[in-house]
């Protein structure tokens, strides 16, 4: 006589990852959604590097000026410079990582919110910087 808890093969409620969700190729116009919001994404990259130049050039012709006085000089603040510089490349990868196997539009939403945020943080960090 066999054992009926040996015999028997455990079953799981849960889909496996192949029947969560049916894979969804990207296409043309998602291609195309993520090139658009892609040059949004570039621009504000642009944004940041012209921030980067402006604000070091900015910072030490005042240092030059306060030197001459015998003031104290004001820090460059490069923590603020470089997180601004990768806030953009690094919410974009993130916003296509996550809608990749999503339909256009739930890309084109992901890509937006991740712009938004990227404005807001930026403006934030430029007005700290």
């Amino acid at each position: 006589m066999t054992d009926a808890a040996s015999t028997h093969e455990p079953t799981t409620d849960r889909p496996t990852s192949d029947e969560r969700r049916p894979a969804v190729r990207l296409g043309w116009v998602g291609i195309g959604v993520a090139i658009v919001f892609g040059l949004f994404y570039a621009y504000d990259l642009f944004e940041a590097i012209s921030n980067v130049v402006g604000v070091v050039t900015q910072i030490s012709a005042t240092n030059g000026v306060r030197n001459a006085l015998a003031l104290a000089l004001v820090p460059i603040p490069w923590t603020l410079l470089i997180v601004d510089l990768a806030i953009a490349p690094v919410v974009y990868v993130a916003a296509f990582l996550l809608a990749r196997r999503r339909s256009p539009l739930v890309l084109a939403v992901l890509l937006l919110v991740g712009l938004t945020a990227v404005a807001a943080m930026s403006t934030s960090l430029v007005a700290l910087a």
